[in-house]
Formats: structure tokens, sequence, C-alpha cells
């Protein structure tokens, strides 16, 4: 491993070079078994990663791939114990109109734990939705959403965007807001079916912005036990569950 190269990976664990270079990083066997080849710019193995039949199909599979000690990837890991194997890999994006093609496009807007996003990404992939990340929400290729969304970032339709872009793309389409207040509908009871829809989660301490919910129509998960509220991520979850459940019982 070249110098330059050790010094790459140093710096994208910092959010300023991973948008200076357009690159971030990925470890562990899970993930990059989700990389696609033709985004990895670079990547590094232990003698040690290679102990099972799963683990040399990888390494086959992305061939550009150098070994290093494990010495040296301890240096370069951002996790505690790191599994072996780092590839260096290049950011892909979407349009905002390849993620309306989707009947139903999630919405984060100000969402910041990174554990929470990579979670309703990987949510939102499963369920085969578009996503739209906006201001204020943690960054898509910080290593811990990279790590919780297993591998859902590289195949979901994501777009990053700012709010006023958002509404202006939204104008033919039915605009719902996660929030409790007095004209919140059950979310159980609107018709995810009818037309092209964008949920927005908010943030967990504010919630979705004034803009948005100026124009949205708000729906709630109800409650009858003491919390307050659910985690963003769990809301998401249990509201796109019941979209997919309405959308797909329609289907003729």
């Amino acid at each position: 491993m070249s110098n330059a190269q050790l010094k790459l990976v140093r710096k994208l664990a910092q959010k300023k070079f991973r948008n200076e270079t357009k690159l971030f990083v990925a470890e562990g066997l899970r993930l990059c078994e989700e990389v696609p080849p033709d985004q990895v710019e670079f990547g590094f193995f232990t003698r040690e990663f290679v102990a099972d039949e799963r683990s040399k199909a990888l390494i086959e599979r992305l061939k550009i791939l150098q070994e290093v000690p494990p010495s040296t990837m301890e240096k370069i890991s951002d996790t505690q114990t790191p599994q072996g194997i780092l590839l260096v890999v290049r950011q892909k994006l979407s349009t905002l109109e390849e993620v309306a093609q989707k009947k139903i496009i999630v919405v984060l807007d100000g969402v910041q734990d990174p554990g929470n996003v990579g979670t309703i990404l990987r949510t939102a992939e499963a369920f085969s939705c578009g996503v739209m990340m906006l201001d204020g929400s943690a960054e898509i290729f910080n290593p811990k959403v990279v790590r919780s969304s297993m591998g859902a970032i590289f195949y979901l339709p994501l777009a990053v965007t700012t709010c006023d872009e958002f509404l202006s793309a939204m104008t033919s389409r039915e605009i719902l807001a996660a929030a409790l207040d007095s004209s919140a509908e059950i979310y159980s009871r609107h018709d995810f079916s009818k037309n092209q829809v964008a949920i927005v989660f908010g943030s967990e301490a504010a919630g979705v912005s004034k803009k948005i919910l100026d124009v949205a129509q708000k729906i709630f998960i109800p409650m009858s036990g003491h919390a307050e509220s659910l985690n963003v991520a769990t809301s998401a979850a249990i509201i796109l569950s019941e979209a997919i459940r309405q959308v797909t019982v329609s289907m003729p």
C-alpha cells in the first residue's frame, strides 16, 4: 500500500474529504459483498480474511485488491474489530427525476442520527422506495450510515437536495408528513394506493419543518403506552409497511 493511499483512507474519515474526493469507505464482508465492482477505487484485505470460500469469492471478484498485514488494517479501519477487508468506493447518487419514478418516496428532513438514517435507507430499499435526503440530515456516506444501511445505498434511487428543490419537484405528487397534531390522520386510514406519494420524516428533535408541514397532509401512528413518540426509524418502518401493503393489495 502506498503512503498516498494510506493517507487517503485516513482522510476519508472526515466529511470534508469525502465531499472533495467523492469517495467513501466500506468495511466488512457483508457490506463489501454488496459494493458494485465498478464503483471500487481500490481496496485491501488481510491474509486472515481469506479463511473460507465466501471470502475467497469476494477477493476473486474484486481483482484489484491488495493484501496488507493486520497491523496496517487496524490503522486505517474505522471499526474496533476490523474484519480484514476495506474498500474505497466512488460515490454514486441518483437525480430527482430518477427517484421520482418510484410510486413511494421516503423523504428525510433533518434526520441527523446516522444509525436512524442507515436503518431507514435499508427499510426503503426493502420496500422498493426512492429516497430524498434534505438539508440537515446525516451525510449518506458517513461510515455509520453506510454500515447500518447494510448495502442499501448501492441499490436505492437516492438523491440529496434542498427543501425548496424537493417541493418544486413534488407539485404533482401527494406529500405526507409524519406529525402529531389535531389535523393529522391515522396513518392506516390513509389511502396510499391512490396517488404517488412522498412521505416525509423529520428530525428526532424538531420534527418535520414548517415549510413542508404547510403543504403536507399529516399522518400519525396512534400509541396507547406512556411513550411520547417512536424512534424515527421505527416510525418509518411501520408507515412504509402499511403503504406497501395497500399498494400490493390494490394491484390487479
